[in-house]
């Protein structure tokens, strides 16, 4: 994560901020406020957040007066607002992510701002809701997608990165991949990929072994030749900006090495490091199902490719001619 110093946000304010972008001019907290936070993280996409939720725990036994209910009166509704979200979210007071994934996992997650801004009846004044709630900017806004709120890679960018990274893929002597980009090549052919694809190089790695299974592939930690044309792929830090990326992804590349018994920086010949790769991984359930099928959190979400059976067909079929 981006090592700047975090910007600490209410979490029911982060839709105060979705609002202002659909066209609310006068937000509850203010206006400066939550303009002040679409600023920072329209200047940086990596801007860690802290999700802050203040909460007022006390004994009743220590409660010496009226005062402290009128205290805790004040800020009922949106102490409720901001562990509703939170509760959507599936995060807890402190957690920290990067903008991009907060708001990647807001607009996903909260379709509206109705049942937390404002409910179905006003049962008493101090729940009456905000009166924007209905107005329809927190859902216009959403419609637009995550790149209305944080700066994301255009079409050209990425169209750039797909053709420079190809032409390495095909001149370069030996190729960089991480280790289980390995297994999603043969996943890739399993299926029967057999065509280029605008978000990543899996048909170019590929066809460059097919070719030339001597090809020496050394293996990395983190993003590798198949990824600079992806929308998730982060140039500035050569990070992947996608929430398994984060550290899912990072796990099955150790997952590969400690079944192979090796280490980033080894280099083999593609022939021979995918005879490798088949003799010790049967089956994709080992590494990207974490070899029991239990997904604990977002960040640890399974591959859908590993029901279908991809990479077992892969395995099978071999990816070498000489193999067929």
């Amino acid at each position: 994560m981006d090592g700047s110093e975090a910007l600490v946000v209410r979490p029911h304010h982060l839709l105060c901020t979705v609002c202002l972008r659909g066209g609310c001019d006068s937000p509850p907290p203010g206006r400066e406020r939550i303009q002040r936070i679409l600023d920072q993280v329209w200047r940086n996409r990596e801007l860690p957040i802290v999700l802050d939720c203040p909460l007022y725990p006390v004994h009743y036994q220590d409660i010496k007066s009226e005062e402290y209910f009128q205290k805790v009166k004040r800020e009922l509704h949106n102490r409720k607002k901001d562990l509703d979200v939170l509760r959507r979210l599936g995060l807890v007071p402190g957690s920290r992510r990067p903008a991009w994934y907060i708001y990647g996992l807001i607009l996903d997650r909260i379709p509206t701002v109705d049942g937390i801004c404002i409910y179905e009846t006003a049962t008493s004044p101090e729940w009456e809701g905000c009166p924007h709630a209905r107005s329809g900017y927190y859902e216009k806004a959403r419609e637009k997608g995550v790149g209305f709120f944080v700066p994301s890679r255009s079409k050209e960018e990425m169209r750039k990165a797909k053709e420079d990274s190809v032409r390495s893929i095909y001149r370069d002597e030996r190729l960089f991949i991480r280790p289980h980009h390995l297994m999603c090549i043969t996943c890739f052919y399993g299926r029967g990929g057999s065509a280029p694809l605008e978000e990543d190089n899996l048909y170019e790695v590929l066809r460059r072994i097919q070719e030339d299974p001597d090809t020496p592939i050394t293996l990395i930690e983190g993003c590798c030749m198949i990824c600079p044309p992806c929308p998730s792929y982060n140039p500035d830090t050569d990070l992947c900006d996608n929430v398994c990326g984060l550290v899912r992804d990072y796990k099955k590349d150790l997952d590969v090495l400690q079944k192979l018994g090796l280490a980033p920086g080894a280099t083999m010949k593609a022939k021979d490091l995918f005879r490798l790769l088949f003799e010790r991984i049967q089956t994709s359930m080992e590494i990207c199902g974490y070899g029991d099928g239990v997904v604990t959190s977002h960040e640890w979400a399974i591959c859908g490719n590993v029901k279908a059976g991809y990479y077992e067909k892969g395995r099978e079929k071999g990816i070498f001619p000489k193999e067929r």
